[in-house]
């Protein structure tokens, strides 16, 4: 295994530089950390090099791997506590033929990292086929989204699109309206899109005009809303 003890090696600046979303696109890499992380990238062969301080088993002779200092792992780790892994991935390539997912979720312009990333680990824990993001949502592979994902995002088709692409689609959005129906009042779909908005404003005004129905999760009068997270799994535990 090759050894790296230069924070300034070009190798260590390109996997720094990941952590800035401009270099990802460019790119079309991210950054991942942990061991159990480093297993789903290598089950799914999307990993391209491996830096770490400990030693490691079974990498393919494919994937590149350098041995580093702790300085480098905090250099390029998120991390507070770093457990000494950090590897480059590929993006994943999913087929975008919407026609093959008829249980979608589509979030709409979700800002909090955390909140994408236990969205898409639910919608993977609940059997959903696809995750659509609109265009002003938190960037899928920010390093606090691929954290709280605990690796779904190598699971779960991912995309970036408008929600006028689904209009075939029984269109379910999450949201406070006077039009909203309680759960038990929705009729279910076997080809659907839920939507949960964004976690200040909710979902636009378009995004209500493309809507076949609106749904709201009845609460106490003591709480004026749930997390996003939250109202997506009940919401995705429902629909399924």
């Amino acid at each position: 295994m090759e050894k790296i003890l230069s924070k300034t090696n070009s190798k260590i600046k390109f996997a720094a530089s990941l952590n800035e979303k401009k270099y990802r696109l460019e790119n079309g890499m991210f950054l991942i950390e942990g061991k159990k992380m480093l297993e789903m990238g290598l089950k799914a062969n999307l990993v391209d090099s491996i830096f770490t301080t400990v030693e490691l088993k079974n990498i393919p002779s494919s994937v590149k791997t350098y041995y580093v200092t702790d300085e480098i792992i905090e250099k390029i780790s998120n991390e507070k506590n770093p457990e000494g892994i950090v590897a480059i991935c590929k993006f994943p390539k999913w087929d975008n033929d919407y026609s093959k997912y008829h249980k979608i979720v589509y979030l709409d312009d979700i800002n909090d990292p955390g909140n994408m990333g236990t969205i898409i680990r639910t919608a993977l824990a609940f059997n959903y086929d696809a995750l659509v993001l609109s265009k002003n949502c938190v960037d899928v592979f920010n390093s606090k989204v691929v954290s709280a994902t605990r690796g779904a995002l190598f699971l779960l088709p991912i995309f970036n699109d408008d929600l006028g692409r689904f209009s075939s689609k029984d269109i379910i959005v999450s949201a406070l309206s006077d039009k909203a129906v309680s759960l038990e009042n929705v009729k279910k779909s076997n080809d659907f899109v839920l939507v949960l908005g964004n976690e200040a404003h909710g979902v636009s005004e378009n995004t209500l005009k493309l809507a076949n129905q609106i749904v709201k999760i009845d609460i106490s009068e003591s709480i004026d809303s749930l997390n996003v997270a939250v109202a997506g799994g009940i919401l995705m535990q429902f629909l399924q």
